[in-house]
């Protein structure tokens, strides 16, 4: 797998530079008249830093520059630790707030428990050592605890684990202890000891909701069968045996809902009355987000963590889920590497913890084990310490330019619970999170804004301010919502759907046709699954089985001259006044394993039979929509049939890409790299006062070439005029320049001829 991989980083960093030098030659546009803005009402950068200098002690909400000690130690560890020297040298790096351990995942405490266990070599309180330290300092203190793996807790009581339904004990490294056992007191109170004795400012709690997580995120089965989940669920329902009412999906949901309540909502519910009855005003966070948690959960904490779903570009699809689910003060992570395993180049980190920034997502930096006892000396890894202080260049030079922003609405792409809710009954969680992820990217490849909006906030005000709405294998579509996007397409926005877009109503019945269908110009007629589907009804993996070719259509002049194909079903179509974009191609032939029927080691090719109309795209109203019959944003997270991961299908984020492009040739603003390169991208938000737009542009071709490739690029940031009047612009970091603008093809043009890594800039709304 690794040299497959070697070889698609080769060829991706060939042909990246291929086409950097093929555009190097691009003239700049012609120096039209300037259009001049009043320079002196600009945000002056070094004012706001100064300002921002004298704020004192940052919550750990409100900083861009959370850092984590992360202290798993081990039996054998000792704490011979300069603790005061590592606060130090997390100040000068530029932490504002530090996350210490009260307990590890080994189910070590670092402070002296009566509740649970201390760690064996710790002869002082080193948790309120370091919240002492850190509050001398100007640090603000987060309280870590790790709530769901404990070693300690599972191997001195075997009973205590988590176990799946073979009786073996659930590990990823450490033990996860189920928190239907004498283990959730053990948890409760120690929330007592810690927030009646120690003064900070946020409880994280860590490993939160693993069961839900691990499901989610890998499909691994979320139940416990451990007997303290037996009796707490037989104590509940009587008459219901817990293991038998697995064989039907009725008795599964009633399980897992039954699971999400009492190891999520009423366990939390207990965690945070205890902190606030001695701590009113502490700061509650998990380690998750949309992709992990039911809305029901985050909106019980003050901020949520998330640890970002990245792109091989840099793009973290994480934050733009926790920014567009309206949650305040949202984090995400930047993960490094050990400090004393190697020396690394801190752009790598800086062009992760940039892109976070771009998404106006507070950083929060996770130290790979920084501090550990004795190590070189002192009990730290200066080395660490020094990248991080680089990582954050950028960070600390403009976090004061980030608060209380509102973003620019272009896209939006709808984040669909009730359908996750369906995918979850089902057991296809991570077909839920590719499709969203997957609409996201291809979004962001766009130039344009995107945003990730959780059905709970699609309202008619809000829609109103999108230009084009992405529903990605949205299953589940209630009939509410589909009155509301008809309306909104009718009134001129721009709907793209796939796959068996809406087929379930709020209710999860099925429905014989699209809710959307005359918006679609198209209806159902039939699910094909031969291709795709083994005979016993499982999926065939990520077997190539729908191939799709172009019609004559404008849409589909990317992919002119042949085929392109994809896993999973397809849906035939009914034409109901729709133009035909594209159309299917049957493979030659079914496949089936167990008759000895294959092509060959890849899939079958396509063959002579079509099967109708794919691609639909139709006018409706004022507006447009196209209908794709395929999962599409799914098939982004294909494997080849060796189970090797590869690059994102080509045909898949070049076609959407000019596809967004031809739809909204004009939107209300975009950032175009010339010559297009997904390794840059950027986002538009105004100022609270909305008198300006910050804007933000990453090139992230450092990401590629692992910190030895550094390509500037030139890009290009593009308004319409007729939705959006820009007086002038400045850029503010890493220098101080005012940018002409120009006016071309009935836009308003600004040129950064080379864009090295991170760029803010101002645009003054006129």
């Amino acid at each position: 797998m690794n040299s497959q991989n070697n070889r698609i980083l080769r060829e991706s960093r060939r042909g990246f530079l291929r086409s950097m030098a093929a555009g190097s030659a691009i003239p700049l546009l012609p120096a039209l008249p300037t259009v001049s803005g009043d320079t002196a009402a600009y945000p002056d950068l070094k004012s706001l830093q100064a300002a921002h200098g004298q704020q004192g002690r940052i919550p750990p909400n409100k900083t861009y520059r959370m850092m984590e000690w992360e202290s798993h130690t081990p039996p054998e560890a000792n704490f011979e630790i300069d603790v005061e020297g590592a606060i130090h040298a997390s100040r000068d790096a530029g932490a504002e707030s530090l996350m210490l351990y009260t307990q590890d995942c080994w189910g070590y405490a670092f402070y002296p428990t009566r509740a649970g266990t201390v760690h064996p070599h710790l002869i002082y309180d080193l948790f309120g050592k370091e919240v002492d330290l850190a509050h001398r300092m100007g640090i603000s203190a987060v309280a870590y605890y790790c709530l769901h793996f404990n070693n300690q807790v599972v191997l001195n009581h075997p009973d205590w684990g988590w176990v799946d339904e073979h009786g073996e004990q659930h590990r990823e490294r450490w033990y996860m202890a189920c928190l239907d056992s004498p283990y959730r007191q053990i948890v409760l109170g120690m929330m007592d000891e810690i927030f009646s004795t120690y003064e900070v400012e946020q409880l994280f709690l860590d490993t939160f909701g693993s069961q839900i997580w691990n499901y989610h995120s890998h499909g691994i089965n979320p139940f416990c069968f451990c007997p303290n989940t037996v009796v707490a669920w037989d104590q509940e329902h009587p008459g219901d045996p817990y293991r038998a009412g697995f064989n039907t999906r009725e008795g599964w949901e009633r399980r897992y809902q039954w699971l999400q309540r009492r190891s999520m909502n009423d366990l939390l519910d207990a965690i945070i009355s205890i902190v606030r009855k001695h701590r009113p005003d502490t700061l509650i966070a998990l380690n998750g987000g949309p992709e992990q948690f039911p809305d029901d959960i985050m909106q019980k904490v003050d901020f949520i963590y998330n640890e970002p779903v990245v792109t091989s570009t840099g793009i973290p699809l994480g934050a733009i889920m926790a920014r567009g689910w309206g949650r305040p003060d949202y984090q995400a992570g930047v993960f490094t590497q050990f400090g004393y395993v190697d020396a690394y180049p801190a752009s790598i980190p800086r062009v992760q913890a940039d892109a976070l920034l771009v998404q106006n997502a507070r950083t929060f930096f996770v130290g790979n084990a920084p501090v550990i006892g004795g190590l070189e000396g002192r009990g730290y890894s200066q080395r660490w310490f020094d990248v991080v202080r680089e990582t954050w260049t950028d960070v600390r030079n403009v976090d004061c330019l980030l608060r209380g922003l509102e973003p620019l609405y272009t896209n939006a792409v709808f984040y669909s619970e009730s359908t996750r809710a369906e995918l979850d009954a089902q057991k296809r969680p991570v077909d839920f999170r590719n499709s969203t992820s997957g609409a996201l990217e291809n979004l962001v490849y766009s130039g344009r804004p995107v945003e990730s909006i959780p059905e709970f906030r699609l309202q008619p005000e809000l829609l109103d301010g999108f230009e084009m709405l992405v529903l990605p294998e949205t299953e589940v579509l209630s009939s509410h919502h589909a009155d509301l996007i008809r309306d909104w397409v009718g009134h001129g926005g721009t709907l793209i759907a796939s796959h068996r877009c809406g087929l379930l109503d709020e209710h999860r019945q099925t429905r014989a046709d699209f809710p959307l269908a005359d918006v679609l110009g198209v209806h159902f007629a039939g699910e094909e699954k031969k291709y795709a589907y083994d005979p016993d009804g499982k999926l065939k993996g990520d077997l190539i089985s729908t191939y799709l070719e172009p019609a004559k259509h404008d849409l589909a002049r990317p992919l002119a001259g042949g085929t392109v194909g994809l896993p999973d079903s397809f849906l035939y179509l009914k034409p109901a006044g729709a133009e035909e974009v594209m159309r299917y191609r049957l493979p030659v032939m079914v496949e089936d394993m167990s008759k000895n029927r294959w092509f060959n080691w890849g899939p079958p090719p396509p063959g002579p039979e079509t099967a109708g109309m794919a691609v639909a795209y139709n006018r409706f109203g004022k507006g447009q929509a196209v209908y794709i019959g395929v999962p599409i944003f799914r098939a982004m997270s294909l494997r080849t049939n060796f189970g090797n991961v590869v690059d994102r299908p080509f045909w898949i984020r070049e076609w959407l890409h000019q596809l967004i492009g031809s739809l909204i040739p004009h939107p209300v603003a975009e950032i175009l790299p010339t010559p297009f390169t997904e390794y840059l991208h950027g986002s538009f938000f105004y100022t609270q006062d909305r008198k300006f737009l910050l804007v933000q542009i990453l090139n992230t071709v450092e990401l590629l070439g692992k910190g030895e490739l550094s390509v500037p690029l030139r890009a290009e940031i593009r308004v319409n005029p007729a939705k959006l009047k820009i007086r002038g612009a400045r850029v503010v970091w890493p220098n101080t320049e005012d940018l002409p603008l120009h006016s071309t093809e009935g836009r308003t043009v600004i040129v950064l001829p080379r864009v090295e890594r991170y760029v803010a800039l101002y645009l003054q709304v006129g």
